[in-house]
């Protein structure tokens, strides 16, 4: 019997009992988590399945064997011995309008539902870390045994207020004093396991935690949640070999599809080695897809990244290209105040960016989209902050205009199409710098899904923006309010083409310049581009 793909359900319970399609991550839960240690957290970006990877845990310390026939645990040494558990599912307490009064409410009504799925009576505290301390008690001395503790999404009510500071310096406080508690009842706990988007400093998870187990960069919790490449292919073959009768492709062919558009976020670090993981998918986004069959790109619709956009607005935003961007490892590993935290630990925490590279001198990572649905749908949202309108059409079908140009090398339309997205920008946001244009036109290409990158170092500089098609690599050199030719001379002169030579593809350099002609009411800006095949 084929099994079903539950594509919004993140109950492990329900998922068993219904015989849905569960990957079986049971191994790497027990890798991560040990026999003895106490104390977790992981971060994932939303929709990653940490709130399934909760629910399994959840089983696994409630003794639900039954419920893991089947799969490693299984068969594993687990003790299987029953605690009592307190589960609390955060998004039920966050809110845009949930105060720290209303949330505290909230949180208390969750705590005595708990106990009274027990069996047991609290006092009516309105005071939710007291009322947890007395739940961890009260279950700890009725059942003679640690209790479990799993907190879903800990960050959400921070998050939901982002826009209202001071509710949501309230609420930060509030969980603040609520998690403190769980390192001093420590002697009454099993195991504690927190999840969330971001690492949010003064919540005493980072600061009070002192034995805290981060797994959030941890090699062995990269696929924990994520389904690795084997997994898509063991758990999912009759969907591919479905979908790809559907998209008129080999099997072969619709697994490189796949991988390029889903695949490819990094969660893993050896620091020793500089080794990274290899690439997950989005679990949410391959459900969708072989649910409906068809190339659904239902992760980024399932919610604006709103925190994120509004941090970079707020920012120097123009400091922010979305490809290659170079970040100190221990600043990412940081907890941050909301006030605080920058776009670039923003864009990885939220799943926009993920890790490519790990120079383990200088000990910085390289970020960059993991995979071309990311790099569209990001560079869209972008796009519309950098010239102040959405890149709706006509600057869509100008971008892919500019892609076809490159794609099938039919360049003569080339500086007709930049004059035209041009014009698209709005005048009053236009910055009079190189860099400012440098990333409309990045933006430009990758919401086509074209292959382009900024920054390329080489031992001589670096190269302003790299567009890579299947046939061809083009060299890109800006130049403002400078002749193109400049730009072209500059990618000879330091022999850009070198870096590529290698990979046996025609390489094309083009000078790029953008003038800047103002007037009292406007901001003209006017593109010319010089080219040479090398």
């Amino acid at each position: 019997m084929k099994k079903l793909i539950l594509t919004d359900q993140d109950s492990f319970t329900e998922i068993r009992r219904l015989g849905g399609v569960y990957v079986d991550k049971t191994k790497e839960i027990y890798d991560c988590i040990g026999k003895e240690s106490k104390y977790f957290f992981l971060s994932r970006p939303r929709r990653f399945g940490k709130s399934l990877l909760c629910s399994t845990l959840k089983a696994m310390f409630s003794g639900n064997r039954e419920l893991f026939k089947g799969l490693w645990l299984d068969s594993s040494d687990w003790s299987w011995e029953k605690h009592p558990v307190i589960y609390l599912d955060m998004t039920l307490v966050a809110g845009n309008n949930a105060s720290a009064a209303m949330a505290e409410k909230k949180l208390c009504t969750e705590l005595h539902c708990i106990a009274q799925n027990y069996d047991v009576e609290l006092i009516q505290d309105p005071d939710a870390a007291s009322l947890l301390t007395a739940l961890i008690r009260t279950l700890n001395k009725k059942y003679n045994t640690g209790v479990v503790v799993i907190i879903d999404e800990y960050d959400k009510p921070v998050l939901d207020l982002v826009s209202e500071p001071a509710m949501r310096d309230a609420v930060h406080k509030l969980l603040s004093n609520f998690y403190a508690p769980l390192k001093a009842l420590k002697d009454h706990l099993r195991f504690v396991f927190l999840t969330g988007v971001y690492k949010f400093s003064k919540t005493s998870i980072f600061s009070k935690l002192n034995n805290l187990n981060d797994l959030t960069f941890d090699p062995k919790a990269a696929t924990l949640v994520g389904y690795s490449q084997e997994e898509i292919e063991s758990y999912f073959s009759y969907e591919i070999d479905v979908l790809a009768v559907k998209e008129k492709l080999d099997r072969c062919a619709m697994l490189e599809k796949l991988r390029k558009n889903f695949n490819g976020y990094r969660f893993g670090i050896d620091v020793s080695s500089g080794e990274l993981s290899s690439g997950v998918y989005n679990p949410f986004a391959m459900n969708h897809t072989f649910a409906a069959n068809q190339m659904v790109e239902k992760w980024f619709e399932s919610g604006s990244p709103t925190f994120l956009i509004k941090k970079i607005a707020e920012g120097n935003f123009t400091d922010i290209g979305p490809e290659g961007l170079d970040v100190d490892f221990g600043a990412l590993k940081n907890s941050y105040d909301p006030d605080t935290i920058t776009a670039t630990s923003l864009l990885y925490y939220a799943g926009y960016a993920t890790m490519q590279e790990f120079d383990t001198h200088t000990r910085y990572v390289r970020l960059g989209y993991p995979n071309s649905e990311i790099a569209e749908a990001t560079s869209k949202e972008l796009y519309a902050i950098f010239v102040g309108r959405p890149a709706l059409t006509p600057t869509h079908k100008i971008a892919l205009k500019i892609a076809d140009c490159l794609q099938n090398h039919q360049l003569e339309n080339l500086k007709d199409l930049f004059n035209q997205a041009l014009v698209q920008l709005t005048y009053k946001i236009i910055l009079s710098h190189e860099k400012y244009f440098q990333t409309v036109i990045l933006l430009m290409m990758n919401m086509t899904r074209l292959r382009a990158n900024a920054e390329i170092p080489t031992n001589d500089g670096s190269m302003d923006i790299v567009v890579e098609t299947r046939n061809e690599i083009f060299i890109i050199e800006l130049k403002f309010n400078k002749p193109a030719a400049q730009g072209l001379q500059q990618i000879k002169n330091k022999n850009y083409a070198k870096k590529f030579k290698i990979q046996g593809l025609p390489i094309t350099a083009i000078g790029l310049s953008i003038s800047l002609e103002k007037d009292a009411a406007t901001h003209k800006c006017v593109a010319d581009v010089a080219i040479e095949q090398l």
